[in-house]
């Protein structure tokens, strides 16, 4: 097994962790994700370390809460849970801490959700070799799993006691690159229907968490194949075997399982877009709208909604030409009741609806032989800071829809295109996307004696359009043009 660094701050916060663990007489054990990632010689995206102990788990929380200056979490008081959220110097730590589920610890770990968890150190023995952690407690032979790569149960029932493990197997795959046990798979399929039981912010933090990877797909399939979309999102069964026509190679729930997999190539690396873009492509998509729910992830889950809408828009023209006109509105009611029952926030909830209603718009931009400056404006006045998102979107959407068929020319040219909305949001925002106001509303009322109302706002919008457009650049420009919005000229009259 491989080991990896240690944090900047943990080794000394874990100290006196133990340090307050041993004034209650308590033994510490350290399990759970830290220490296999630790053992595969893989650093963590954040902090979460888990501590069981054999009784005492939330006083002992709260004292080292209250020593250490952190914020104490009750997790679950009937299994003796809680959280103790703690600075150090990379970053934040939450250290979760846990009575024993049975008298031993042998016991506790065979009760866990893989045997790739089960693996636990004592932590006066972790604070001895916390580089390379010995000795191991491993009943189940997890560490021998780690080696194969392999995902295997603890025991038969783990996905009945907790339906939410099946989330968490193919999410585990999707971040350590593992295979699962062919045995689990007939467990899983007997526990799917319990599933809607699960809270759904854990089947949430499980999927962001699988469209955080580049593996997302493959994911979705598996779950896909299993019928668990069918029972967590059935506004999704609508479009299983709805064929497209046209360009389409796949029927519209394939689609948009394809889309989540061009998402997954091209969100990786970006390598496919010009070199300046890639850098400023790739802090956008890290940004998060919630804290680590990041827009890559976002972008994902809406590669798998954004034709939601098809099946109820589906028509058949008398030449056999199939159409889906409308279907983006329709979308967006039933991608905001899945987010919704998925307890996203109202940003991550706003950002997916408008990826949704949006999703054709750069197509139909890419088709232009030129874009005018207005065209762009309006896109990213209409987007605003989900423009750049849309795009990633809709070019996964693009190269999800005519696979094998798409045409080398046809493909430099969209691309082109959407480089040049691209660029104009990350290098041109000041002059095209957001132009620095010339005139603000109390200016316009003075300026020409009106009062506060809808008609000061449309004024604005104009002035600024004009301002994206390049046809003003002045405030004394932005007057006129104003004067005019309000004073048009008389058309001449052709009364005899």
């Amino acid at each position: 097994m491989q080991s990896q660094s240690i944090p900047d701050g943990l080794f000394a916060l874990m100290q006196r962790v133990h340090a307050c663990a041993r004034a209650q007489g308590l033994r510490c054990y350290l399990v759970g994700g830290f220490l296999r990632d630790q053992l595969l010689g893989r650093r963590p995206t954040f902090l979460n370390i888990d501590l069981m102990v054999e009784r005492g788990a939330l006083t002992l929380c709260q004292i080292i809460a209250e020593q250490l200056s952190g914020a104490y979490v009750l997790l679950d008081e009937a299994l003796g849970a809680a959280r103790v959220v703690l600075p150090i110097a990379a970053g934040r730590l939450e250290l979760d801490i846990s009575d024993a589920r049975g008298p031993a610890l042998d016991e506790d770990l065979r009760r866990r959700d893989f045997t790739i968890n089960a693996i636990a150190i004592a932590l006066e023995d972790w604070l001895r070799h916390p580089s390379a952690p010995h000795p191991l407690t491993d009943p189940l032979k997890g560490v021998e799993a780690l080696a194969r790569h392999q995902l295997l149960p603890c025991f038969p029932g783990t996905f009945e006691e907790d339906p939410v493990r099946i989330m968490r197997a193919f999410r585990f795959m999707a971040q350590l690159d593992f295979t699962l046990d062919p045995a689990a798979t007939p467990l899983m399929q007997h526990a799917v229907p319990l599933l809607p039981r699960v809270a759904g912010e854990r089947i949430r933090d499980e999927l962001m968490a699988m469209c955080e990877t580049n593996r997302a797909h493959g994911a979705f399939q598996a779950l896909n194949a299993l019928g668990v979309l069918d029972v967590l999102c059935p506004e999704l069964r609508a479009g299983r075997g709805v064929e497209q026509g046209g360009y389409h190679h796949l029927d519209v729930l394939g689609h948009q399982l394809e889309t989540v997999a061009q998402a997954d190539r091209i969100l990786a690396d970006f390598a496919e877009f010009s070199e300046p873009l890639r850098e400023p492509m790739a802090a956008h998509c890290a940004q998060t709208l919630v804290e680590r729910r990041s827009r890559k992830a976002l972008i994902k889950l809406a590669g798998l909604l954004h034709d939601i809408g098809k099946p109820s828009k589906r028509t058949v023209e008398p030449d056999g030409e199939i159409w889906f006109l409308g279907h983006e509105h329709a979308g967006v009611p039933l991608a905001a009741a899945i987010v919704d029952r998925l307890r996203f926030s109202t940003r991550e909830s706003q950002m997916i609806s408008a990826l949704v209603l949006h999703h054709l718009r750069p197509g139909f931009l890419s088709r232009e032989p030129q874009l005018t400056r207005r065209a762009i404006y309006r896109f990213f006045k209409d987007l605003g800071d989900h423009g750049p998102s849309c795009l990633l979107l809709w070019w996964s959407d693009r190269m999800a829809t005519r696979g094998p068929k798409s045409r080398l020319d046809q493909l430099d040219q969209q691309r082109s295109r959407l480089e040049e909305l691209l660029h104009a949001y990350f290098f041109q925002a000041e002059e095209v996307v957001r132009p620095q106001r010339l005139l603000d509303g109390h200016q316009l009322m003075r300026a020409f004696g009106l009062t506060s109302g809808p008609r000061i706002g449309e004024l604005l919008a104009a002035i600024e359009e004009a301002q994206a457009e390049g046809r003003i650049h002045t405030a004394e420009e932005a007057l006129q043009l104003a004067r005019e919005q309000l004073h048009p000229p008389s058309l001449p009259s052709h009364d005899a």
